[in-house]
């Protein structure tokens, strides 16, 4: 009797682990389907190639953390383009993505219809990204 209570006890943690995951795996494809969603809606927010205010300026790619865990600061770098002119490399591009550790901003711009430019900040340094005309 013993055998056939342990055999069901761990049935039901099976079972229980099994029904966990299946949760945990339709979450994930959720949040992914989210993701997806408000990536797109960002894109369409900001236009072709999010473009600024500020004219020809293109924010391209826009990373900010340390080798191995980055968020991406795209919004962030633009949205700050827009209300101050500069950038300043902070949490607030995108949040924390290694605490405890000095970050590095890289963003990649174009000007109008030039090549793409790079520029790196490190944590609490200020970058002014400019268009040569």
């Amino acid at each position: 009797m013993k055998i056939a209570h342990r055999n069901i006890i761990r049935l039901a943690a099976v079972l229980a682990l099994t029904a966990a995951s299946t949760s945990v795996f339709a979450q994930s494809d959720e949040y992914r389907r989210g993701y997806a969603a408000g990536y797109e809606a960002g894109q369409r927010a900001a236009g072709e190639g999010g473009q600024s205010r500020w004219g020809r300026l293109h924010i391209e790619e826009a990373e900010y953390g340390v080798r191995g865990s980055v968020c991406n600061a795209r919004r962030g770098v633009r949205d700050e383009i827009e209300r101050t002119g500069v950038v300043v490399a902070h949490n607030e591009l995108c949040g924390d993505p290694a605490p405890g550790q000095q970050k590095r901003l890289r963003i990649v711009y174009r000007c109008g219809d030039s090549e793409p430019v790079r520029a790196f900040a490190r944590e609490g340094e200020t970058l002014r990204l400019r268009c040569r005309r």
